[in-house]
């Protein structure tokens, strides 16, 4: 992976962020440095250091991670996700 993740996070956490990214490239036509670019914008302020951050990460599957960053939690995508466009993206 040529882009590193660049959010503050234990083992567990920044498990589970390369796990959203792999999610993303399966779901979305970009590449694992886009995929961790776009987690990178989106979570870089946030640390996932304690229990309790790290519950608030993973409280939500991959694939719903995988969603919000790609398209917005602004873009409501689960109501229409196909008619839902990306961020652009950088």
């Amino acid at each position: 992976m040529a882009v590193r993740l660049e959010v503050e996070g234990t083992g567990e956490a920044l498990d589970y962020l390369e796990e959203i990214a792999a999610e993303m490239v399966l779901l979305f036509p970009i590449t694992m440095d886009e995929a961790v670019g776009r987690i990178n914008r989106e979570l870089r302020d946030q640390r996932f250091t304690t229990p309790a951050q790290v519950n608030v990460l993973l409280h939500e599957e991959q694939d719903q991670w995988a969603k919000h960053i790609y398209f917005g939690r602004a873009s409501c995508w689960w109501l229409d996700e196909a008619g839902t466009e990306p961020l652009p993206y950088p």
